[in-house]
């Protein structure tokens, strides 16, 4: 689900960064004696102190609180509201991390804690569903859906945007130094005995930079990345396996300068949070599929009534809109068309020859909608997609809170047998987990909303007043209400333990502790509307169950404090899809490829290795509009003005242009070359197209039920179709793109052509990517230890000449290649 008030949109202009390359070395454990060398190895440069915190809004005082930070008064009027919460980016926004206080009773709402220099998005939440940019602070960033997020620029380092230091100078401001080792940007264990450091410095600040472990090694650090700000340094280190634990600092040196880190480090193997991702999951290509879109193998199960199949999607059924609503004032929301269990099995060997071999499931419990965000029991697949009518009869029989109760429905063991038919075929296989929330027909908010306070369920859900009865829904709508929380997760001990049974049953359904009979994980909707401390405690279960399950969080934003080794594996990664688009789609505000360059390497460097590998590199879902039409309306923020309906009257909702789909496919590209996995959306292949919510969950084009209503429109398109076929098998056959290395050797801005090098032991591959509507020829330049004969293995081209200075590429407009390293 669309987490619009998560979202948050840093616009804050900054010049594209130079990313460098460079062989970093593993440097070996050397011991000395103790009293060899003096600690610190250098004298430790001052701390910046009484630092101004700049000019605050009326909403905002500060005090300093030690090098770099200030301990922050939050306030806000509200008079009439009975709770208000902090939230932002400096707490994951969390709406139970800060919450606020009327001591007063005054309406004056307060809350204080420490923040450091930084440039801090955050809203007020009122009354646990209004989200609130700060009326007295003018400062303003769009949040993506439409709102605003307030600014707080606190400190010098905010208001900062080029480096003023001069290389050379014997001087060193440490208040652009930073190394933070519970941030995996500065600190990843590679295992029990590698340790990569980071350490960052204002841009031409220093000459020099070295990691120094106390009676141990000394390590030239490289410069990573190099900004008009900062510049990023990184080593690896060796720790013998009779040391687990080791004091470091960092010696920074400027002319005549030599001098230590402020702080010393300490790096503890034991302690450690070791970062393990399923190895299966860095081979996936996802596929995700709305199982009641996808197809009707069962006619005898589907809800009634329902659409045919092959309808026309803006043509009303003669039983829509006989009440008076209208097409997107209400009907076409509540359309059915029998997707199911079925006809999910009888497209799998579909998926086989795409070259599909991980699919993630909407949600599939019993729900009213057709969505199924609208939980009435997570303890049971809905009957309309296998047995239609089992449901009832079982679930009267079982009590929520006792899981030995709990019965298997003929539709429950369906979907089992299709478990095991899928991975019999080599799929792995996800579910939708939204444990934030339910619909109104869960039985425990109809025994609340019955029993009131003497219900066994009244502790479960964010009751605002009994009498009259309110309640908060998730986003405001009255139709979700969510569960209550503390800072710890889930308010209720009881509907955790519900959610946790309900996790062991379909992750090892029959008990026995082999989890191959259950699901391969899960994708979790909105989780950071759930404290963290539930998420540590529910992944530690999920690994217990089964250490290769995959553990997928919907975060729209960047998300390295969730991916700690302790919660998800990876995120659904819009940080890609967002640059991606706007380099490959747009037409006047085009993203540069050195600045699509930069913000993936930021994205890359923020998370650990183990968890780029599996990340969800998708470019739409059922959240936004589709990729063909996202290119046909060029222009837009990603996933913003695309509703007909409501935010944008003028948006293309026609079936988009040749032009659109070729550029759709070099999207498609794109997602199968670079780093983590990439993710389609059901029929993205087959060339379906809509804006968003809800013309991008048509029910699933397919060959064999041709011809639809209007047959020019909705059809497969079998040269778009044979290309994602191509694209896909070019990916599963070279391992180099699934977990090798990347390395950028050319962004050119001017001739638009962006390319990188995937390597692995097997293999070196280049990828050329020109995204200008001009076939281009261009110089790459290669590593020096590369080797000189390339050949083509994808794409039109047979014009690639060697030189001393790289190698030469003609590439045709708006195409992709790959280039194979040849053996000598």
């Amino acid at each position: 689900m669309k987490t619009h008030r998560l979202r948050q949109c840093n616009t804050l202009a900054r010049s594209a960064l130079r990313v460098v390359a460079a062989a970093i070395p593993l440097f070996a454990f050397v011991s000395t004696r103790a009293d060899a060398a003096p600690w610190p190895p250098a004298p430790p440069i001052d701390a910046p102190t009484g630092q101004d915190s700049g000019p605050m809004p009326d909403s905002i005082t500060t005090q300093p609180a030690g090098a770099n930070a200030w301990k922050c008064s939050f306030s806000y009027r509200g008079k009439n509201a009975r709770g208000v919460a902090l939230v932002g980016s400096f707490n994951g926004w969390n709406q139970t991390a800060n919450p606020m206080t009327d001591r007063d009773g005054d309406g004056l709402w307060k809350t204080t804690f420490v923040l450091t220099s930084a440039s801090h998005r955050y809203k007020f939440l009122v009354d646990g569903t209004n989200w609130l940019p700060d009326p007295r602070n003018p400062h303003r960033d769009p949040d993506g859906f439409g709102g605003h997020n307030s600014v707080l620029k606190l400190g010098r380092l905010a208001h900062m945007t080029q480096s003023s230091a001069a290389t050379g100078d014997d001087r060193i401001d440490p208040i652009g130094l930073e190394h933070a080792p519970e941030r995996s940007l500065y600190s990843q264990w590679l295992d029990q005995n590698h340790l990569l450091l980071r350490f960052r410095t204002f841009t031409n600040d220093v000459q020099s930079v070295s990691v120094v472990v106390r009676q141990g090694q000394t390590a030239p650090m490289h410069v990573i990345r190099k900004g008009p700000l900062f510049t990023h340094h990184e080593a690896r280190i060796a720790i013998p396996a009779q040391r687990k634990s080791v004091d470091y600092t960092f010696v920074l040196t400027d002319g005549s300068l030599r001098v230590s880190d402020s702080k010393s480090y300490v790096a503890d193997a034991d302690s450690a949070a070791m970062i393990s991702t399923p190895d299966w999951a860095k081979h996936a290509v996802w596929y995700q599929i709305m199982l009641e879109r996808f197809r009707n193998g069962d006619p005898a199960n589907d809800p009634q009534p329902s659409r045919p199949w092959t309808s026309e999607w803006f043509t009303p059924s003669p039983w829509e809109g006989q009440d008076g609503q209208s097409f997107y004032g209400g009907y076409v929301f509540s359309r059915h068309y029998g997707g199911d269990i079925d006809g999910l099995e009888q497209k799998l060997p579909y998926l086989k020859e795409l070259g599909i071999n991980a699919i993630y499931l909407n949600p599939i419990f019993k729900a009213e909608s057709h969505h199924k965000y609208d939980a009435i029991n997570y303890v049971h697949i809905d009957d309309h997609f296998g047995t239609k009518g089992d449901y009832a009869e079982v679930a009267a029989k079982e009590d929520l809170l006792k899981p030995a109760t709990w019965k298997w429905t003929q539709t429950d063991r369906r979907f089992l047998q299709f478990m095991k038919k899928a991975h019999k075929a080599g799929f792995h296989v996800i579910l939708d987990g939204v444990f934030n929330h339910v619909g109104t027909a869960h039985p425990a908010f109809q025994d609340v909303r019955e029993h009131g306070r003497k219900s066994r369920f009244a502790d479960w859900f964010d009751i605002t007043s009994w009498e009259p009865f309110r309640y908060n829904g998730w986003a405001g709508f009255g139709g979700l209400p969510v569960f209550k929380k503390n800072p710890n997760g889930l308010a209720s001990e009881a509907v955790k333990q519900h959610i946790f049974a309900v996790t062991r049953r379909w992750m090892d359904p029959n008990g026995d502790g082999d989890p191959s009979d259950g699901i391969d994980g899960w994708r979790l909707d909105v989780p950071q509307d759930i404290p963290a401390p539930f998420w540590v405690e529910w992944c530690r279960l999920v690994r217990s169950i089964n250490p290769q399950a995959y553990i997928v969080g919907e975060i729209w934003d960047q998300a390295d404090g969730w991916l700690d080794g302790k919660r998800f594996d990876a995120v659904m990664n819009y940080r890609f899809a967002d640059p991606a688009t706007a380099w490959i789609s747009h037409g006047k505000r085009k993203l540069t490829v050195s600045e699509l360059d930069r913000r993936l390497a930021d994205l890359r460097m923020a998370y650990p290795q183990q968890v780029t590998y599996v990340l969800q590199n998708l470019v739409d879902s059922h959240d936004t509009d589709r990729l063909a039409s996202m290119i046909q309306n060029p222009d837009r923020e990603y996933d913003k003005m695309n509703r007909p309906q409501s935010d944008n009257p003028s948006y293309d909702n026609s079936r988009p242009t040749p032009a659109a789909y070729r550029r759709a496919r070099l999207m498609a590209f794109l997602q199968m070359t670079y780093v983590g996995a990439p993710m389609i959306y059901y029929g993205d292949e087959a060339g379906m197209w809509g804006a968003d919510d809800p013309t991008d969950r048509k029910p699933m084009l397919w060959s064999d039920l041709e011809p639809y209503d209007k047959p020019d429109e909705n059809h497969v398109a079998k040269d778009h179709l044979a290309f994602y076929t191509r694209a896909i098998g070019l990916r599963n056959a070279h391992s180099a793109l699934r977990t090798g290395s990347f390395q950028t050797l050319l962004a050119d801005d001017e001739a638009d052509v962006w390319a990188f090098l995937r390597a692995d032991e097997r293999e070196k591959l280049i990828v050329v990517i020109n995204a200008s509507n001009s076939a281009r020829r261009v110089r790459i330049p290669l590593p020096a230890d590369a080797p000189q004969t390339w050949k083509p293995i994808f794409g039109n081209t047979k014009d690639v000449q060697p030189s001393e200075t790289g190698l030469h590429v003609f590439v045709p407009a708006t195409e992709g290649l790959v280039l194979a390293a040849q053996r000598r």
